[in-house]
């Protein structure tokens, strides 16, 4: 199983991905998604990215719901479910700035496009 060992490595691994946008949640919460088939390199690299988010992520909470995060590049990474059963990496393009604070204005933008 790939290794994930910084946040370096998960962007550069995040990167290889192909994500489509979520059009059923465009009003609600504007995101990306990579969906991988079983028995895949793609399968092995999104669990290998949730794992690394579930150890490494911060919470947020959501929709009453909690969730791993992880920001690295231009986007918030999270996870949905237990990183060796699925299938799914999602993500928006909330980023973190130089002083800690999130910034959320190309996810609000995207928001009823």
């Amino acid at each position: 199983m790939t290794e994930i060992k910084n946040i370096e490595e998960f962007s550069n691994l995040a990167n290889t991905l192909t994500y489509r946008y979520a059009k059923t949640y465009t009003n609600f919460a504007p995101h990306e998604y990579a969906i991988a088939e079983d028995k895949t390199k793609e399968l092995e690299i999104i669990r290998a990215l949730n794992k690394y988010i579930q150890e490494n992520g911060e919470v947020e909470i959501f929709s009453k719901k909690t969730y791993q995060v992880v920001f690295a590049g231009k986007n918030k990474y999270w996870s949905v479910g237990a990183w060796d059963k699925t299938k799914l990496l999602n993500r928006n393009w909330d980023f973190k700035m130089q002083d800690g604070t999130i910034n959320r204005s190309v996810t609000e933008s995207k928001r009823g496009s």
